[in-house]
């Protein structure tokens, strides 16, 4: 998942606690920004705004009309969780510290941006890449993980049938209903390619398969009343984490559990069922 030292501006234009408010004006208008970190001897002790430029005398300091209660964040924080911070804040921008000293700063724009070139136009959904990062960051943090995979049976058929139109509405039909069902914080939907779609979860791979076999039955109904009818073959991946690992090749790993639980869904389609789990490569058990 994407964190604040993806998206940075860096370094920061800033200015100084006594330099004067005339100062500040040119610094935003020279650089086309709204808002100036201000700094006391090297360290955050404020903010200035072009609101507050605005409204104090270009000759007064900029101490004067700063504001000093300043919400920032780490670099290491999820931008997902930098954009609550600015939307509850009703703010503009965060200036980013590290071992308390100012590195960058982002903006709601720098993040919204950033955001949607992960997030699938037709679908809403995050991108591939996306989740394949989240489910790292995942790994990383020592957490269970499990991918269940989606695979739509004889998809091509709905746009020979119906048309493309449709089809696309089938997608967003699916979309749709994995965005309702992760709405917990415990699944994180995706759109993989085409008509495959991901999901990766921090629950154990039992659990995942009760949730994915109610949602692949969702599925066909909801397609099935809005007249593109078409079923969903998933396939599950993971969920045996006995504790802390110690891993390196989180990439690789993620890797083989997206590949794992690819090979299940095409044996869950193969065999009509709704749910595969993947054994071995060469054992698979259906829910």
């Amino acid at each position: 998942m994407l964190k604040v030292c993806d998206v940075i501006s860096s370094p920061v234009i800033s200015v100084n606690i006594l330099d004067s408010v005339g100062k500040a004006a040119f610094l935003m208008e020279k650089h086309g920004i709204g808002g100036l970190p201000v700094l006391d001897n090297e360290k955050l002790c404020g903010i200035i705004t072009s609101r507050d430029v605005r409204r104090t005398h270009p000759n007064r300091i900029v101490a004067d009309a700063m504001s000093k209660d300043v919400i920032y964040v780490s670099k290491d924080v999820f931008l997902c969780d930098a954009i609550e911070i600015i939307e509850d804040k009703k703010i503009e921008r965060l200036p980013v510290l590290e071992n308390s000293r100012l590195v960058g700063i982002i903006t709601k724009t720098d993040i919204l941006v950033e955001m949607g070139r992960h997030t699938d136009p037709l679908t809403n959904l995050k991108t591939g890449p996306y989740i394949r990062a989240l489910a790292e960051n995942i790994l990383k943090q020592g957490k269970e993980l499990t991918v269940v995979f989606f695979d739509l049976n004889d998809f091509g058929l709905i746009n020979k049938t119906y048309g493309h139109v449709h089809g696309d509405r089938c997608l967003k039909i699916i979309s749709r209903i994995l965005n309702k069902n992760t709405l917990n914080s415990l699944y994180f939907p995706g759109r993989y390619a085409g008509d495959e779609f991901i999901v990766v979860t921090t629950e154990k791979k039992e659990t995942a398969g009760a949730w994915a076999a109610k949602v692949v039955e969702e599925m066909a109904n909801a397609t099935k009343e809005e007249g593109v009818p078409i079923t969903v073959a998933a396939g599950i991946a993971g969920g045996q984490r006995n504790g802390v690992r110690k891993e390196s090749h989180f990439s690789a790993t993620v890797d083989d559990l997206i590949n794992m639980a690819s090979l299940a869904s095409a044996f869950s389609k193969k065999n009509g069922q709704s749910v595969a789990f993947w054994v071995s490569s060469s054992k698979m058990t259906s829910l």
